[in-house]
């Protein structure tokens, strides 16, 4: 007897059966579920670390400007509950500060050079261990040195420490900032 040929031959299938889809949606759902908060903590540290550079470099830049100015440049640090904030300008050291909304309210001689106002929401703040640092013409030195710290929510930070010189060096008080050394107590 002869074999006669199917009608329908064999193909071979292609595609995924619905439970072969549904695996791999699992599978990926699980590696989505422990890749997000790596990639939160990861986000959350380049911005605190996007905000020290800014600090440092405007603390470099006051210092480099009451140089070039000749004339005294401040820094006023406040704290609100709706962020934190820091204001750079000429005059009197006490002419500028922040108010609570995170706007530089200055006295009428005073210049304005910068104001930097970080929201509560970016989860991260600035503080410092004095309310004002003044940058001198004379060499750039700076009365009232001090140390600022730049926290983020998840406990990473970045101290900045100015010396009597306005030099500025950084370090990380909990060594949880890779390539930063930790802070000295």
């Amino acid at each position: 007897m002869l074999s006669r040929p199917s009608p329908h031959p064999s193909l071979p299938q292609r595609g995924l059966s619905l439970v072969e889809s549904c695996v791999v949606c699992l599978i990926l759902g699980i590696l989505l579920a422990t890749a997000l908060p790596a990639m939160q903590r990861l986000m959350q540290g380049q911005r605190l670390q996007q905000i020290a550079h800014t600090l440092m470099t405007d603390l470099q830049q006051a210092r480099s400007d009451a140089v070039r100015r000749s004339d005294s440049v401040h820094f006023r640090f406040s704290r609100h509950a709706l962020g934190s904030c820091y204001v750079i300008h000429g005059g009197s050291s006490g002419d500028c500060r922040c108010s609570d909304a995170g706007q530089a309210v200055c006295s009428d001689p005073a210049l304005l050079l910068k104001l930097q106002w970080l929201p509560a929401s970016l989860e991260a703040s600035i503080s410092a261990n004095v309310a004002n640092l003044s940058f001198q013409p004379r060499q750039g030195a700076v009365t009232s040195t001090g140390s600022i710290d730049i926290v983020a929510s998840n406990g990473q930070s970045i101290r900045h420490v100015v010396s009597i010189a306005g030099r500025v060096r950084s370090c990380s008080p909990n060594g949880s900032v890779g390539g930063l050394p930790r802070c000295a107590t």
